[in-house]
């Protein structure tokens, strides 16, 4: 039976590993709004096909949230924003835009997986966000890449 809660599942992985007294956020991908673009993600995750994501420095500073690290945990909502998984960041780095690999994008699982279909979805993306904070996306503009594996699911 899934947990009713984050806090429930949280309880529950901590029942199977020793997680050295860590804490964790809750986190879904893409737009609350949009409950459909949110599930997609989440079934993109759960399926092994998404394991990556890459979010503007500035969405970062300006919301001021802080910047995943690796072995921070989240637990993972799903399009009912209900918790579904427990995910574990593996790696986290400060990049360039135009430096992120094919191999990431590969493994975001967007459009064709592609560096050239990622970089054209990442442009339409990324473009307002970085406008409304007075920001241009450029070849250089920092982008913060992060991986990170399902450790625990609630089914």
């Amino acid at each position: 039976m899934p947990a009713q809660s984050a806090e429930q599942l949280w309880k529950a992985y901590n029942e199977t590993t020793d997680t050295n007294g860590a804490s964790y956020q809750t986190r879904w991908f893409g737009d609350q709004g949009q409950p459909e673009q949110v599930q997609a993600l989440t079934d993109a995750i759960l399926a092994g096909h998404k394991t990556a994501t890459t979010t503007p420095l500035d969405s970062y500073t300006a919301e001021q949230v802080a910047i995943p690290q690796v072995g921070d945990y989240n637990v993972l909502l799903n399009g009912d924003m209900k918790p579904v998984a427990v995910l574990k960041t593996v790696v986290s780095e400060l990049i360039p835009f135009y430096r992120i690999s094919a191999e990431h994008a590969y493994h975001e699982g967007d459009g064709d997986r592609s560096i050239s279909n990622w970089r054209e979805l990442k442009t339409e993306e990324f473009t307002p966000t970085l406008e409304e904070h007075g920001h241009q996306l450029g070849p250089d503009t920092p982008m913060v890449s992060e991986v990170f594996e399902v450790v625990y699911r609630a089914d």
